[in-house]
């Protein structure tokens, strides 16, 4: 079978079992290694595996994480490949993922936040994105696809109903994160149904997430400090640790499927809390 052929055959397996930005990654991945091999699915070999990662690491100078994400491309694709028939042994079998130094991730003190908050000051939408990552730890993908229709504002609550890997959740937003969200919505006079209005650079409306992200880079470069809506997420998670909340519970808040995926958490609940004792 053409490799492009089987590729998509792969896809369309996988289509319901993961998300479509993951999926669309690893077909990327998946094309990368093939057509740099020039080898056909059947030809490849497990020291072909294990050359790319060496030319991955050494000469491309990829970091251990985003290695391992090909890695797993390739262990999912040559798996169907088994299972299809389409190659008589997996290549990938034996291939271990490579090691990983698991650091705490950064996230912001709350003197930081005072910072930030005063720094967006009269930004009514900027602020009111701000105070909704922090309230809620969602991340930037959830926060774009988000629709008014989705708060309950009596409970203070949002539905996220597809989060990663379409884990759907309900997470909640302090009455500061209200009061700042209603003087946004009040300010618009749009009936566009999703909770923040983008546009690009040429005035045309978008849900891309890296508007936001490129707002985060000028914040940080005029603070002073490392900001991103990921960094606000993992402040959330932090934040709450200090005031005690289990890690189970900032699990479920978090939306991560599976304890393995907290486990770098972990280190970053047992400094906050640390840093809170101090």
């Amino acid at each position: 079978m053409d490799v492009e052929v089987c590729i998509k055959h792969f896809a369309l397996d996988y289509k319901f079992r993961m998300s479509p930005t993951t999926l669309r990654i690893y077909q990327g991945f998946i094309k990368q290694f093939i057509n740099q091999l020039g080898k056909t699915v059947k030809e490849i070999t497990k020291k072909d595996v294990r050359n790319w990662i060496t030319y991955l690491s050494a000469e491309k100078g990829y970091q251990p994480s985003t290695i391992n994400s090909k890695i797993a491309a390739l262990k999912l694709f040559f798996n169907y490949c088994l299972e299809e028939g389409l190659v008589s042994q997996d290549p990938t079998k034996d291939i271990k993922f490579v090691f990983v130094k698991e650091n705490p991730p950064h996230y912001l003190l709350k003197e930081q936040i005072m910072q930030l908050r005063a720094f967006l000051e009269g930004q009514t939408q900027e602020r009111a994105i701000m105070e909704v990552l922090y309230a809620t730890g969602v991340r930037i993908g959830e926060l774009v696809a988000m629709e008014k229709k989705d708060i309950n504002w009596t409970e203070r609550s949002i539905i996220i109903p597809e989060g990663k890997r379409k884990l759907g959740r309900i997470v909640l937003f302090t009455s500061e994160c209200a009061e700042h969200l209603k003087a946004y919505l009040d300010s618009r006079t749009d009936n566009y149904p999703t909770l923040f209005v983008l546009f690009n650079s040429d005035g045309t409306r978008t849900n891309n997430g890296k508007i936001v992200e490129e707002w985060f880079r000028y914040y940080s470069k005029k603070l002073g400090f490392k900001v991103t809506p990921h960094t606000l997420r993992h402040t959330f998670a932090a934040h709450l640790a200090q005031r005690g909340m289990p890690v189970e519970c900032i699990r479920t808040l978090l939306g991560h499927e599976k304890y393995q995926t907290t486990r770098i958490y972990a280190k970053l609940f047992d400094l906050a809390r640390k840093e809170m004792y101090d």
